[in-house]
C-alpha cells in the first residue's frame, strides 16, 4: 500500500513571515509507516509552493492508494482542495485527514464528502491500526481516535490514550522531507525543527496546548541522540525546537545540555518558553551548550490583562528575566498581543511602552483572535460576543465577513490594526534596534538567508500596514 503525505498551502504564495518549517508531525508519521511496511512519501507543498495543476501532477505521479493530509484550522480550504484533486486523479483514492484541526470540528470537516476519515489527537498509533483495517476491508468502528462516515452519518470513535513514553516514538523521517529547501529568516542553514515534550502544563485562556493532554517529555538521551543524527548525518547548523514551555523541567534542560557538551556537538539552537522558567543556573546551562535564542511568550504589558490571560506571572517578573537572559547573551524575541478581551486603548498603550522598555532584539505584535478550542473563543460564543461560530461555519464552508477579533468598547478593527502598526513602528524605529537589524543583516546572513529575506520583506509590509 503506497501512502502519500500532504502539507498543504493556500495556493497564493502565501508564506509565513518568518519562514518555512519542516512539517514534524507528518514526518513522525512517515517514520511510523515506513516502519510497518508502507511505501511512504511526503509532499511539502509549503515550500515546493505547487499551483493546484501542479500539485495534481505530482499527486499523480505518486499513484498514491491513501492520501493523508495534514491541516491547520486556516489551511483548511486548502485541505479541501488538495482532497478534491486526489479525487478528481482517481475515486478509489481513500483521503485521510489530521492535525489540530480534526481535534475540535470532528463531524464538520467531514460534511464535504471528500475526507473519509480523520485522526484526532495522536496519531501514530492511530494511523496504523485504521490502515491495518482498510487492507482487511474491516470497518473503523472499533479503532480509537478516528472519526468516519458510515452510511451517511459521521461516527465519532471515543478518544485514543495518549503516549505514555514519548522515546518509544520513532524519530521523524528527515530524509523524507526536502530539508535543504526549508529557509527561515536569521537562522543558520540547514536548519530542523524538533519537538522533545507534548502538551503544556499551563492553561492560559488564549491558547489550547494546555488543553489537549498531559504535559509528557522525552529522556535527555533520546533527545540528544536526535540532535546527534540530524548534526552528523544531515549537516544541520541549527535546531529550532518548538516545544511550547522547554524549559518546564529544569534539571532534564540541564541534562540535554550537558549531553551535548558531552558529544562535543556543534550547532546553534533555539527554545520557546516562559518567562518565569527563567533562571541562572538554567541560561548559563542553555548558553554553555550552544543555545543561542529565546522565544518568549510575554503577552502583554498591562498586570490586569496578564491576569485575564491566566498566565500566572507579573510584570516585574518578566522584567527582571529579561534582563537576566539579555546580561548573559541571548537573542531575545518577545510576542505580545493586542486587543485580548477586556483590553482598552490604554492597555494596549501600556503593552507597546513595556515593549520598548525590555532589553528585546525583536519583538512580534499579533492581534488576539479566537482560536477554535481555546477558552476566550468558547466564552465569546457562550456570551453571543460573536454573531456565529465563526470556525465552524468556516469548516463548513460558509465564510463569514468578520474574523473572531476581540475589538475593544469604543474601537473599530480598522483603529485595532493602527495600534498594532504604531506597536511596530515604536519598536523598531529606535537606533539600538536600527543597528541590531543591520548587524543581523549582514552581507554573510544576507547570502545565507537570501531566500528567507527576500520573502520577508514583502510579507513584513504586509503584515504591519493591514488595513
Amino acid at each position: 500500500m503506497k501512502i502519500l503525505l500532504v502539507r498543504n498551502s493556500g495556493f497564493r504564495g502565501e508564506t509565513n513571515i518568518t519562514g518555512v518549517y519542516p512539517p514534524l508531525g507528518i514526518a513522525y508519521l512517515a517514520a511510523v509507516l515506513r516502519n510497518s511496511g508502507y511505501q511512504v512519501k511526503i509532499l511539502d507543498n509549503q515550500v515546493l509552493n505547487l499551483n493546484r495543476e501542479s500539485l495534481k501532477k505530482e499527486i499523480k505521479k505518486s499513484s498514491p492508494d491513501i492520501v493523508l493530509l495534514s491541516s491547520m484550522t486556516p489551511l483548511w480550504p486548502a485541505s479541501l482542495e488538495a482532497a478534491k484533486i486526489a479525487k478528481e486523479i482517481s475515486p478509489r483514492i481513500i483521503v485521510g485527514s489530521g492535525g489540530p484541526h480534526m481535534a475540535v470540528y470532528l463531524r464538520e470537516s467531514l460534511l464535504s464528502g471528500l475526507i473519509d476519515f480523520g485522526v484526532y489527537g495522536e496519531g501514530e498509533n492511530t494511523i496504523i491500526d485504521v490502515l491495518k483495517q482498510l487492507e482487511n476491508k474491516n470497518g473503523l468502528d472499533e479503532v480509537k481516535g478516528c472519526v468516519f462516515r458510515k452510511n451517511g452519518e459521521t461516527i465519532v470513535n471515543p478518544p485514543r490514550e495518549e503516549i505514555e513514553n514519548l522515546d518509544d516514538i520513532q524519530f521523524p523521517a528527515v530524509d523524507l522531507l526536502p530539508h535543504k529547501r526549508y529557509f527561515a529568516l536569521l537562522v543558520d542553514h540547514p536548519f530542523m525543527t524538533m519537538i522533545t515534550s507534548r502538551g503544556c502544563l499551563y492553561k492560559c485562556k488564549f491558547c489550547f496546548q494546555g488543553y489537549l493532554g498531559k504535559y509528557r517529555f522525552r529522556s535527555p538521551e533520546n533527545v540528544v541522540e536526535e540532535m546527534d543524527i540530524c548534526v552528523n548525518k544531515y549537516g544541520v547548523r541549527e535546531i529550532i525546537i518548538f516545544d511550547e514551555t522547554f524549559a518546564a523541567e529544569k534539571e532534564r534542560v540541564i541534562k540535554i545540555c550537558e549531553l551535548i557538551k558531552k558529544k562535543r556537538l556543534r550547532f546553534k539552537w533555539d527554545i520557546r518558553t516562559r518567562v518565569d522558567l527563567l533562571d541562572r543556573d538554567l541560561l548559563e546551562s542553555l548558553k554553555s551548550a550552544g543555545c543561542c535564542r529565546l522565544h518568549l511568550g510575554i503577552e502583554s504589558g498591562n498586570q490586569e490583562i496578564l491576569n485575564r490571560m491566566s498566565k500566572g506571572i507579573n510584570i516585574s517578573q518578566i522584567d527582571k528575566k529579561i534582563r537576566l537572559a539579555s546580561e548573559l547573551g541571548f537573542e531575545l524575541r518577545g510576542y505580545f498581543m493586542l486587543g485580548y478581551p477586556g483590553e482598552t486603548s490604554s492597555t494596549i498603550f501600556d503593552t507597546i511602552k513595556f515593549a520598548r522598555h525590555l532589553p528585546l532584539d525583536w519583538a512580534s505584535f499579533t492581534v488576539t483572535i479566537g482560536l477554535p478550542g481555546t477558552e476566550i473563543y468558547n466564552n465569546a460564543l457562550k456570551n453571543q460576543y460573536f454573531r456565529a461560530d465563526y470556525w465552524r461555519e468556516y469548516t463548513k464552508g460558509n465564510y463569514l465577513d468578520s474574523k473572531p477579533y476581540f475589538v475593544p468598547e469604543g474601537m473599530k478593527e480598522k483603529d485595532l490594526f493602527e495600534l498594532k502598526k504604531k506597536a511596530y513602528w515604536e519598536f523598531y524605529s529606535r537606533p539600538r534596534i536600527i543597528c541590531n537589524v543591520l548587524k543581523s543583516l549582514n552581507p554573510v546572513s544576507l547570502i545565507k538567508n537570501s531566500r528567507a529575506f527576500i520573502k520577508f520583506l514583502p510579507l513584513a509590509y504586509n503584515s504591519i500596514t493591514k488595513f
